[in-house]
């Protein structure tokens, strides 16, 4: 007698403890069982992978998904690459990748400030403390929406490299300035239409003295809701509430419900497609903006 066949999610990470808060997503889009690894790299990808594929069968395909995380996002990718030529017709499987959650929070705090704003084309973004895998995401999404971008950061060697980077793979205008001190910060914040907060949790990156000093006018967001909060007077759940005159504000759990809501989507459709699809930050940025569209 035939056993019903149960949704296996397989989970890959770079890091060496898998992140509970993807396993419990995984879980309640669905999956019967969610099997994570860790310490996962290019070579032992493709030997998990062909394990995967292999021990169910091509008609089993569509019943496996693979979710790929981990801290850094470029060796996640080069896992997600090593995984994706591992596989063949007929054994494929679908796959997401959201290393660290960084692609679905990106993409979440990007699609708000874009609804907000009626679209980035032509519109200056700043991300200070923008150095780390959010920030990069939300960047690089940006300037793929047409915005100027500056990252800030307290080192500006390494900032200036890294928007180098961002802005030869893009096409766009990255810049990477200085942003250690409140002076620093009024002074590359003047000119921006959106500021985007993406540092570590519990650190305050734009204090009362520098919205006091900036001009009305503009949208100001964050992703950090352990207190204090990235933005002065922004509280986590705030959705475009003034936090000084002139200055709209969203907080990182408004931006949360979203990402929530984005990643939900992506488990669930590669639990569900009949076909091999591959889910990535493009495809979540699509998601984000029609559910904001609704």
């Amino acid at each position: 007698m035939a056993t019903e066949r149960k949704h296996l999610l397989y989970f890959l990470t770079t890091e060496t403890q898998p992140s509970p808060f993807d396993i419990n997503m995984a879980y309640d889009a669905g999956f019967h069982a969610v099997i994570p690894y860790g310490g996962v790299n290019e070579e032992s990808a493709v030997l998990l992978v062909q394990d995967i594929i292999f021990s169910r069968g091509p008609k089993g395909a569509k019943f496996s998904a693979l979710f790929i995380g981990g801290n850094d996002i470029d060796s996640a990718e080069r896992v997600r690459q090593a995984a994706a030529k591992s596989m063949f017709p007929p054994f494929q499987v679908s796959m997401m990748i959201d290393p660290k959650g960084s692609y679905t929070t990106a993409v979440a705090l990007v699609a708000k400030a874009e609804k907000a704003l009626g679209g980035l084309r032509g519109k200056q973004v700043a991300i200070p403390g923008g150095t780390g895998p959010v920030g990069i995401v939300a960047a690089t999404l940006c300037v793929k929406l047409g915005a100027e971008v500056i990252i800030g950061s307290r080192q500006l060697s390494g900032v200036e490299r890294l928007a180098q980077r961002l802005s030869a793979q893009t096409g766009g205008s990255v810049k990477g300035a200085a942003m250690a001190t409140d002076e620093d910060k009024i002074s590359h914040l003047r000119s921006a239409d959106v500021i985007l907060t993406t540092g570590k949790a519990g650190i305050q990156m734009i204090s009362e003295a520098v919205l006091n000093a900036l001009p009305s006018g503009k949208l100001v967001a964050d992703v950090n809701a352990v207190p204090p909060t990235g933005i002065h007077n922004l509280a986590p759940n705030d959705d475009l509430k003034e936090v000084v005159p002139g200055i709209r504000g969203i907080g990182a759990l408004a931006v949360g419900v979203l990402k929530y809501d984005v990643e939900i989507e992506m488990l669930e459709t590669i639990r569900t497609s009949e076909k091999c699809v591959v889910l990535d930050e493009t495809k979540a940025l699509e998601i984000a903006q029609r559910r904001l569209s609704v």
